[in-house]
């Protein structure tokens, strides 16, 4: 399941493929999460599949929250991190084959001047 999580402090925006698919379940999360000391507001836009959560950060953290979701089975925080971890090795893996032939371009160009000179 994809999802992506967006957070600042006071702000939690957690986009999943699970709201769109089970909107009932998302009036359950909802209640859960109004019954939380600190949750200040909740927007559900069931179109994108999207909740934002605001909250005061002086009496809940994201953590508690992103918890409370895995709890409810709409966000898989170790798929996340290890899409996160994928992501990062790719893109290390391109910068470092575009590394190796930048450098062996490099060398093969100044063999080819210094033999022409």
């Amino acid at each position: 399941m994809h999802h992506s999580i967006h957070h600042i402090p006071g702000r939690l925006r957690v986009r999943s493929a699970a709201f769109r698919c089970r909107p009932g379940t998302v009036d359950s999360i909802q209640e859960q999460l109004r019954s939380l000391d600190g949750v200040e507001q909740i927007r559900f836009n069931q179109a994108a599949g999207s909740l934002v959560i605001h909250y005061d950060t002086a009496r809940l953290d994201h953590h508690r929250l992103l918890e409370m979701l895995k709890e409810t089975g709409c966000v898989n925080l170790s798929s996340a991190s290890e899409a996160v971890i994928s992501k990062a090795g790719a893109l290390f893996g391109k910068a470092l084959v575009g590394a190796v032939v930048n450098k062996a371009v490099e060398r093969s160009a100044f063999r080819l001047v210094s033999v022409l000179l």
